[in-house]
């Protein structure tokens, strides 16, 4: 039988699961209380340093963290039960130091959190922690403001400032005109006898002193002797020419003897004037009659010169107007200037007055170039006036156009600009904001519809979101205390974090996210937003402004809106966890995965994709955890949980989906109820509260090679309630001795000489890049240093015993130990490396027999717990990870290289009843190096442990009970083989 030797390059493969004829080299069989770690070998696990007993917290208490930054790290725990006192604890993560809460015991606004069956939703946002209730069920609050002078109001335009223009205002049903009557024709009489004797007269005077022009007006005057009524505005002129002419010739004779005609001289003439009346019409003016006839029949005697005329209406045209109609405002401008002088301020003063006097129920103000109308027929005014009604526009509540809008207007005046009159989705509405508060020069801006802004009573505008409902904030005031508040307006203080009420549009065009109505189960942050899952909605608030769910303008659509999304698929898709990863969010769903994601720079309502990109199963109670390139989920569907790693390549291309528990199916339980991870030490940890083991699962990337993919156990001293990683330590909650203890593992030690021992040099050397010094902690839970050490010596009746003060007490002395670190004993031997088991315990104090220590000694005390690594059966490798199964394999020892070595034991127990086991205990120790009084351990040592077995007939157990830090680098094997002449093939 000829003799082999092969070597095990590590033990860094963790456990698997698979039988050991196909175990890669470095699997193992059982690794708990373990870390196989690629720098320094598979070693014992860090010891859990003590940081504080968690004061107040509960077994029912829902746990959580906050981390804010490197310096302000939290623990919070929300106990829904205790809602009628104080169901808020925080702890700070650096000492376990319970932090003060603002709020009184029974604070009324702890009824938010009462009746939570399920974990609370949380997310930190700088100072500001905001806590979901999952079974608070979100509702709305508080209508919008009621529009001034209740809705009843419009704004009539003047658009056109014209002569001879009607300018007509009501409110209802349009008004009927009057038909009145234009003069186009007059004629004149002179009147004698109180008969008209035409226009044309002789009188005997002849000097022509009746002639004369006259301007005369149907609506009075001087001259008038008789008048006419309801005229406006009939004027003309009379004008009276006189003619002379030979009335009859008269013989004349010398002596005044006509008898003689040769006494005639001739003849002299008599003159006469004939007078003619010609009348001319400069405006017909209007007769405010309805007949016709009447109108025909007008007419006015004017005198002048002694002598009487009547100018009577001649002909008539009919005339539409408004004028005298009833409960309408009217104004109407002169006919042209020579009637005198037209002005904006005119018209609008003129029907300012007519509008107070004959308009019922409304008022008006002049305001810029219109007339704001207010009173509860306000909003029911229009116009007429005008070639075509053009020369005012009336604006109510409704513009087709945001540029139809007066420039000056009443303060606090809502319009709805409607866009499209078919469509009630671009509908929006402005506000005017006047610059003195009242009225007069301003600007418009976009505002929320009002309440019953259509005055019907039932048009109800809802404001916003009920604070109440919502998620409240658990907030870090940066003075050592905390104050839980309900985010509203009233509680904001100087910042502006509260729910936003809707500031823009309507029930159209700005509706409430669709949470509204529903639960909130989880919240995240992603992309600057803060995002909200309820049910199959994803809903993420408008970026940087993250309690504002509503859109930014009804005006136009922004990529700043709020995006609210609904996941479908064929099986119901309600979202249990989401995970934001630099390509999206990821959610997960019972029975899928989905991303969130966008591809374009910008990540808005436009932009965002939804897609499904797996249909595995998914732990409802689990978190995913982000790997930095990939993500770990798990689902325990089946008899243990089972994690799948998936790698999201690109946005087109399905995910690389892989499950890394597959060489170990029966390692994970499936009732675990917590997850937590490290990308930057690249571990991930499940565990079940209340149970005293967790899984770890360990990994490590070399470019886009895995080159570790290990799983393995750790056994904590008492229960885990809760664990988290950060700052590359992982952090734990236990029930430990009824009570809360948190504790830190550090992964790297960052220690001082106070609290470790040294190998390899001395605490000066440590850290020094030309040194191999290093400082180790010893392996106890709950280690904490002893804060004063009391020896006394041996009596009569007593023991010399030392008694350590420590910041916790102990149940019980069971497995609860001290490591000496530094100082003597009384004796003046050093401590250094000694271990010793309680004999009694007592509140915060420990006392040991039979050892007087020295007061300024350094001493550690805590629990020991014990590594436990399982060899799996090995064979000859004949290449490319082949083995010779059929062959007879007797192995004779294994050599082991260690990288830290301490105490440790190998248990050899063979498969056969009648054959005896075999442990070996090493010290840690070089053989004959006298390191006496120094903890036992070196760097790096060798160690052999006899087997003497057919490989098959044992199994190979490495325990490592004591408080020294110990790793194992490789190990190799030797022995006999022997073919067995079977045919190699």
């Amino acid at each position: 039988m000829p003799a082999v030797n092969q070597r095990i390059p590590n033990f860094l493969g963790g456990v698997s699961q698979q039988p050991d004829k196909i175990k890669f080299p470095g699997q193992l069989r059982v690794c708990d209380n373990a870390v196989p770690d690629i720098t320094f070998g598979l070693k014992k696990r860090p010891p859990a340093e003590f940081v504080g007993t968690l004061t107040n917290a509960t077994s029912t208490g829902h746990w959580y963290e906050i981390l804010r930054d490197g310096d302000e790290k939290y623990l919070v725990q929300i106990t829904p039960a205790n809602t009628g006192a104080m169901p808020i604890r925080v702890w700070d993560l650096a000492d376990g130091t319970e932090k003060s809460l603002t709020n009184s015991s029974g604070d009324s606004l702890f009824s938010y959190l009462s009746g939570a069956t399920e974990p609370y939703a949380v997310t930190t946002i700088q100072d500001y922690t905001l806590i979901a209730n999952p079974q608070k069920t979100v509702g709305t609050t508080g209508t919008t403001a009621a529009p001034i002078n209740s809705g009843d109001y419009s704004y009539a335009r003047l658009d056109t400032v014209a002569y001879n223009t009607e300018y007509i205002l009501y409110s209802g049903t349009a008004p009927s005109p009057n038909t009145y009557f234009r003069v186009t024709s007059v004629k004149v009489d002179r009147m004698s006898g109180g008969s008209a004797q035409g226009p044309t007269f002789d009188d005997t005077n002849e000097d022509q002193s009746k002639s004369g022009t006259l301007t005369w007006s149907f609506s009075g005057g001087s001259a008038i002797t008789t008048g006419a009524t309801n005229c406006e505005n009939i004027e003309g002129s009379l004008q009276v020419n006189g003619n002379s002419y030979i009335a009859n010739n008269t013989a004349t004779y010398q002596g005044g003897d006509s008898s003689d005609v040769n006494k005639f001289l001739g003849y002299v003439q008599d003159y006469d004037v004939r007078y003619t009346a010609t009348v001319t019409l400069q405006d017909g003016g209007l007769i405010k009659e309805s007949n016709k006839t009447t109108a025909e029949n007008k007419f006015i005697d004017v005198s002048m010169e002694g002598e009487t005329y009547r100018i009577s209406v001649e002909a008539v045209e009919p005339v539409i107007t408004y004028q005298d109609v009833s409960g309408i405002a009217y104004f109407k401008t002169p006919k042209n200037p020579d009637n005198g002088t037209i002005s904006m301020a005119t018209i609008l003063n003129g029907l300012k007055t007519s509008v107070n006097s004959s308009l019922s129920n409304v008022t008006g103000e002049v305001i810029g170039s219109g007339l704001f109308l207010h009173g509860s027929a306000a909003d029911g005014v229009n116009f007429l006036g005008g070639a075509v009604n053009e020369n005012m526009s009336v604006i109510g509540q409704k513009a087709q156009d945001i540029s139809r809008l007066p420039a000056m207007n009443k303060h606090g005046y809502v319009a709805q600009v409607s866009n499209s009159a078919d469509l009630d989705t671009d509908d929006y509405y402005v506000k005017f904001e006047a610059n003195n508060g009242v009225s007069g020069a301003g600007s418009y801006e976009e505002t929320v519809r009002p309440h019953n802004f259509d005055g019907s009573g039932s048009d109800d505008m809802v404001l916003g979101l009920d604070p109440a409902t919502m998620p409240h904030a658990l907030i870090n005031n940066r003075n050592g205390t905390f104050s839980f508040k309900k985010l509203d307006e009233a509680s904001k203080g100087t910042t502006e974090n509260y729910w936003k009420n809707r500031l823009v549009g309507d029930d159209t065009s700005n509706p409430f996210p669709t949470f509204n109505g529903s639960q909130i189960q989880e919240m995240f942050f992603h992309r600057n937003r803060l995002g909200m899952i309820s049910g199959e909605q994803v809903v993420l608030s408008q970026p940087g402004q993250y309690f504002n769910f509503g859109i930014v303008s009804a005006i136009s659509a922004s990529d700043d809106n709020p995006i609210d999304i609904t996941v479908s698929d064929v099986k119901p898709a309600f979202i249990n966890h989401t995970l934001p990863i630099n390509k999206g969010l990821m959610m997960f769903s019972d029975n899928g995965q989905f991303m969130l994601f966008t591809e374009s720079d910008i990540f808005s309502p436009k932009t965002a994709r939804l897609k499904k990109i797996a249909s595995y199963e998914c732990d409802a109670s689990i978190q995913p955890v982000d790997l930095g390139t990939s993500i770990l989920f798990t689902s325990n569907v089946s008899a243990y949980a089972r994690a799948f790693e998936a790698t999201i390549v690109d946005d087109d291309t399905p995910p690389n989906i892989i499950e890394q528990t597959r060489v170990v199916p029966e390692f994970l339980p499936k009732d675990i109820t917590k997850s937590t991870n490290s990308a930057a030490i690249g571990i991930t940890t499940y565990g079940k509260k209340g149970d005293s083991t967790v899984y770890h699962y360990k990994y490590y990337n070399a470019g886009n090679q895995r080159e570790q993919s290990a799983w393995y156990s750790w056994t904590l001293t008492g229960t885990m309630q809760h664990m988290l990683y950060t700052g590359g330590s992982f952090f734990t909650v236990t029930l430990h001795d009824s009570t809360y203890k948190l504790c830190r593992h550090e992964y790297v030690a960052d220690a001082n000489a106070n609290r470790t021992y040294v190998l390899g040099g001395s605490a000066s050397d440590v850290g020094s890049p030309i040194k191999t010094a290093r400082w180790f902690e010893p392996c106890l839970d709950n280690i904490t240093i002893a804060t004063t050490v009391t020896g006394s010596a041996q009596t009569t009746t007593a023991p010399e015993k030392t008694v350590l003060a420590i910041p916790y007490t102990p149940a019980n002395t069971t497995d609860l130990f001290m490591v000496g670190l530094s100082g003597n004993d009384s004796d003046g031997n050093s401590i250094a490396g000694i271990v010793r088991q309680a004999d009694a315990v007592a509140t915060n104090s420990v006392t040991f027999n039979g050892i007087n220590i020295s007061s300024s000694a350094k001493v550690a005390v805590g629990y020991k717990y014990t590594s436990i690594i399982e060899l799996p059966t090995y064979y000859l490798n004949v290449g490319q990870n082949a083995y010779d199964l059929d062959g007879e394999l007797r192995i004779s020892g294994i050599n082991f290289e260690m990288g830290v070595s301490g105490p440790m034991q190998f248990h050899l127990t063979p498969q056969y009843a009648d054959m005896d086991s075999y442990t070996q205990f090493e010290s840690g120790m070089l053989t004959n190096s006298s390191n006496f009084n120094a903890p036992p351990a070196t760097l790096e040592k060798s160690v052999r442990v006899p087997i003497q077995k057919k490989n098959e007939k044992y199994t190979l157990q490495i325990q490592i009970p004591d408080p020294f830090s110990t790793a194992l680098i490789s190990a190799s094997w030797d022995g006999n083989y022997n073919q067995k002449r079977h045919v190699r093939r």
